[in-house]
């Protein structure tokens, strides 16, 4: 864990300066911080810093865009271990402790610790809640979609089936609230409203929805490196069937290889089932430039499973066997071999 630099905190007075250097000194040696001597702080000159744990960053932060600011509020939460937004990072006794330091120095410690960077991230934040509370505030305009989906980014359920079932049961009218939801960066920031889950939810209802005119947005979202759970992707692009089959399939035949034929090949293994994916997929693997690619081959050797016809086995036990086949994957496909003789 990499430690993270204090903002300076207003001292005019020299027993503010002592204060908050014996404050911080004592947390410094507690469970995640990072100790420091008075030499090597200087007393906390103007133009000086002091180190704190990334823990407490992540812990203020969290505080004061989705608790207001309070601790007791917070720590509540925690204890009854409910809420979907407990961040698994979290430590409950760290937590205890903070607010403890901060009832000893009688002061907000967000001020003291976050930098102006991470200050404007919660300031956006509580910006995200304010628009939220608009759209069950404003009267006169047709927000009954937009509210919807406030109902689900606002859901304090891990699997809030009642808001996911209303946001459906509008079907593709409600489409271009969910695409929104699933292309905005921010939402998929844990300190966001939905606490970064919102986006996974918004899959999971298009998916059930069904709109074949939205694989292609489905599968641009596997390529995004905060989404949290890549696998409500494909539960969502195996609900679309045949649709999304077909666009997989075309992907991973496209040239150049990119990471797009990858995603393509780790997509279709939720229709590795399907012989006609068994044997789109095995045709990839004879191409040389395919092989290769490790984690392509492995997706690709992954949909080869329901291979059924004789002829195209025994094609595939010979290619196991095949010098120009990279040893790694040979040994794979023996394994998948080993398999079918079961």
């Amino acid at each position: 864990m990499q430690p993270l630099f204090l903002k300076e905190p207003p001292m005019n007075h020299p027993e503010d300066k002592k204060s908050f250097l014996s404050i911080f000194e004592e947390l410094s040696k507690e469970q995640n911080g990072h100790s420091f001597s008075e030499d090597s702080v200087d007393y906390i000159e103007d133009d000086a810093a002091v180190l704190t744990d990334e823990l407490d960053h992540l812990i203020l932060m969290n505080r004061d865009a989705h608790f207001g600011g309070d601790f007791d509020v917070m720590i509540q939460y925690y204890l009854d271990e409910t809420g979907a937004g407990i961040h698994p990072d979290i430590d409950l006794e760290r937590l205890k402790y903070l607010a403890s330091v901060e009832a000893e120095l009688g002061k907000d410690l967000a001020p003291f610790l976050l930098s102006g960077q991470e200050a404007e991230q919660v300031a956006k934040a509580r910006q995200a809640y304010e628009k939220l509370k608009e759209v069950y505030e404003i009267e006169g305009q047709d927000l009954f979609l937009p509210r919807l989906i406030a109902d689900l980014i606002l859901s304090e359920d891990e699997e809030p089936q009642a808001e996911i079932a209303a946001v459906v049961a509008q079907g593709t009218r409600i489409v271009p609230e969910l695409l929104l939801l699933i292309k905005s960066d921010e939402m998929y920031n844990a300190l966001y409203p939905g606490y970064g889950l919102a986006p996974s939810l918004a899959i999971e209802c298009l998916g059930n929805i069904g709109d074949p005119d939205t694989v292609t947005a489905l599968f641009e979202i596997l390529g995004k490196e905060t989404l949290f759970d890549e696998l409500v992707v494909l539960e969502s692009l195996a609900k679309m069937g045949e649709p999304a089959k077909n666009f997989l399939l075309k992907h991973i035949q496209g040239r150049p290889l990119t990471y797009d034929n990858t995603n393509a090949a780790f997509a279709l293994t939720v229709f590795a089932d399907d012989p006609e994916v068994a044997i789109a997929c095995f045709e990839q693997l004879k191409q040389p430039e395919v092989r290769d690619k490790p984690l392509l081959r492995t997706y690709l050797l992954c949909c080869c499973t329901s291979i059924r016809e004789t002829a195209e086995k025994e094609e595939f036990i010979r290619a196991s066997e095949d010098p120009n086949f990279p040893p790694e994957l040979r040994s794979e496909m023996k394994s998948l071999i080993h398999d079918w003789n079961r």
